[in-house]
């Protein structure tokens, strides 16, 4: 049996254009933590939330 406190259950990011791409889609950081004035932004594990980041990620490299 997989000890599931070694797995994070919240996908988490400290890039601002992602937490601001995400919340323009009406998806809201559950977490946020600031530590030596950088911040960690979690969310919860949703297909919503990866199909948005599949998306912010295609546009990113499609700019390229």
């Amino acid at each position: 049996m997989i000890d599931k406190k070694l797995f994070d259950s919240e996908y988490s990011t400290q890039w601002r254009d992602e937490v601001d791409f995400l919340k323009s889609k009406g998806i809201n950081y559950t977490f946020a933590k600031r530590n030596n004035n950088i911040s960690t932004y979690k969310y919860e594990k949703t297909s919503e939330l990866f199909i948005q980041l599949a998306y912010f990620y295609a546009q990113k490299r499609n700019r390229i």
